[in-house]
């Protein structure tokens, strides 16, 4: 009997396509007939059928869900003090946040917001040169020089110097030790720097990535997102404490006073300020670290280790001497060199090493930190990186005179020097001294791209004010508290929520203060309460929220641009953590300022 060929050939190696890959298989049937039946040719997909199909795809429903904001909002009826370019606006700013959150296609944020500006502006809801304002904006490139002096100081290994010295004093080197020792250098430099960007993203920040390469491994980065997480929200509680703690609020200090000065009550004065917030501001400091602890368990094993010898043990090897070599070799040499690494090899040998003592023999070998037999000219001392090197000095002469020019900015007579023109000279020096070369700032993509999102998130932020966006909410918000029946104290706290919460509209705490601070206030002081109780708890709040969002605050895309933090992961820490602050400051803090006659 034959069988056409092409007959045989499908009956004996007919191919399926599914998922885009091609598997062969052998389906071979033979009926009573003697036929090889072939399968039946998939019916092409309409149109219709295929945007179904595309959108139940891995790459199709983020995209509906960002469509599906937009649609929403354009669907709604606009107010009429609205004007029709500033709701499309809305739409276009909503849908651009929730298409960072959920990814559709893979892209962030970058992307997307240039996505944002060529629609706004090809819909011509907003023109090319008021998108791109805010590129020329201090407050952003003091951001992107941020980002040049951590790479400054990680490049010159003075950060890795600093960390290995406050590792040592941390004792037992543990996460949430670590953590507090940032929240104390947080709390200490915040009354004397009034810049959080420089604060957090230039000073403590290099720090975290020093401990972090030093002791995560390549890839895993638990312990650095932990400690990321907790320098970030203790930066928003700092700014808080003090006047001076941050740029926007002595602006704060000044439209309280224009308002207390109408009602005839006391003023706020920096005494007060710091007064009124040191006992809810050192209860939310000690508690944050431990509540991201809960919520963000940095890893204390290696886990790439821990697999491949649970492996190894299921597979029914031992772990000798030649085991541990052989793990040693697959790590790499980023891995081996790192803490994690050490610590949990140590463990596993511990408790699974041969009884003949040969797999401790040769973690010895390989990972024993032993200073060199031959006598030679460096002093290792206790940090175990040697002698001071020409950068490493050159480094710290240049942070330490650019911390100088930060505090004394407006202290000494006659002495003043903005912040971003501090960073600017302390970066040119940086180049002129040949720590840094020009490769290194053209190649930071962390920066530059943060400048892309950043410049274009607070410009639509802005627009939408100019369109009238954040006055009618403000607007609405406060005809809707003043037909209330609420008392003063419950009103002021969901007065107070509400101002928080809207911060995920605005791209900087000063933004927020100039727009809404006026108007919250003017409506706390009408359903009764405090005067200056509410213009000092909102004053704090306009502080907690920078610790919401990951553009919340100046100090935000510096520590998120590093990459320790996915953006979901941030948004949930920002949320609850900013939430434990606020209840504290509520019902901690304004029984504490009842006490002290400031409420």
């Amino acid at each position: 009997l034959r069988l056409p060929a092409t007959r045989l050939m499908a009956a004996s190696y007919g191919t399926v396509e599914r998922s885009g890959r091609h598997h062969e298989r052998k389906d071979i049937e033979l009926q009573e007939n003697g036929h090889y039946p072939l399968e039946k040719p998939r019916k092409p997909l309409t149109l219709t059928q295929s945007v179904i199909e595309w959108f139940k795809s891995r790459d199709g429903w983020p995209w509906l869900v960002v469509l599906s904001v937009a649609g929403i909002i354009l669907c709604t009826p606009r107010p009429s003090t609205v004007k029709f370019e500033g709701w499309v606006l809305l739409a276009i700013f909503l849908a651009t946040i929730v298409g960072a959150v959920v990814r559709p296609g893979g892209l962030g944020l970058g992307p997307l917001c240039i996505m944002a500006v060529a629609i706004a502006c090809s819909t011509r809801c907003l023109s090319i040169q008021a998108a791109l304002k805010d590129l020329g904006t201090k407050h952003l490139w003091l951001v992107v020089m941020a980002f040049f002096i951590s790479r400054a100081l990680t490049k010159s290994r003075l950060a890795f110097r600093i960390a290995r010295a406050l590792t040592n004093a941390a004792g037992s080197g543990s996460p949430l030790v670590l953590a507090y020792c940032f929240v104390v250098a947080e709390f200490l430099l915040s009354p004397l720097i009034p810049s959080v960007t420089a604060r957090t993203g230039s000073i403590i920040f290099p720090l975290v990535i020093g401990i972090g390469i030093e002791r995560d491994p390549d890839g895993s980065r638990c312990i650095s997102s932990f400690l990321t997480l907790s320098a970030f929200q203790a930066s928003a509680i700092s700014s808080s404490m003090f006047v001076t703690a941050m740029a926007g609020n002595p602006i704060v200090q000044e439209f309280a006073n224009q308002e207390l000065r109408k009602l005839s009550s006391p003023l706020v004065t920096p005494l007060n300020w710091a007064l009124g917030a040191i006992v809810p501001g050192i209860i939310g400091l000690l508690l944050t670290p431990l509540l991201i602890y809960v919520l963000h368990r940095p890893q204390l094993r290696d886990k790439w280790l821990v697999e491949k010898a649970d492996k190894e043990a299921s597979e029914g090897r031992r772990l000798d001497g030649k085991a541990v070599e052989e793990l040693y070799r697959q790590a790499g040499s980023e891995r081996v060199k790192t803490a994690l690494f050490k610590d949990t090899l140590r463990d596993l040998v511990q408790s699974r090493g041969d009884v003949e003592g040969r797999a401790r023999d040769k973690m010895n070998d390989l990972i024993g930190d032993k200073v060199p037999k031959k006598r030679t000219n460096v002093k290792w001392g206790r940090s175990g990186l040697g002698r001071w090197t020409y950068k490493e000095k050159f480094t710290m002469t240049t942070v330490v005179l650019m911390l100088f020019a930060w505090i004394a900015d407006g202290k000494i007579p006659g002495f003043h020097m903005d912040p971003t023109t501090t960073a600017f000279a302390g970066v040119s020096v940086l180049i002129l001294g040949r720590v840094l070369t020009w490769n290194d700032v053209i190649s930071d993509t962390s920066a530059w791209s943060t400048l892309i999102w950043l410049a274009i998130l607070s410009g639509l932020a802005n627009a939408l004010k100019a369109a009238g966006v954040i006055g009618f909410f403000s607007d609405k918000i406060s005809s809707l508290f003043l037909a209330s029946n609420m008392g003063s104290d419950t009103g002021f706290a969901v007065l107070t929520g509400i101002y928080v919460y809207a911060h995920y509209f605005f791209a900087s705490c000063s933004a927020q203060m100039i727009s809404m601070y006026n108007a919250f206030l003017s409506v706390a002081c009408t359903l009764g309460s405090n005067p200056l109780g509410s213009a000092l708890l909102l004053g704090y709040a306009s502080n907690l929220m920078g610790g919401l969002t990951h553009y919340a605050s100046g100090a935000a895309p510096v520590l998120f641009g590093k990459g320790y933090v996915d953006l979901f992961e941030w948004w949930r820490i920002g949320f609850v953590a900013t939430s434990l602050n606020l209840l504290i400051f509520l019902f901690v803090g304004l029984p504490w300022m009842r006490f002290l006659g400031l409420f």
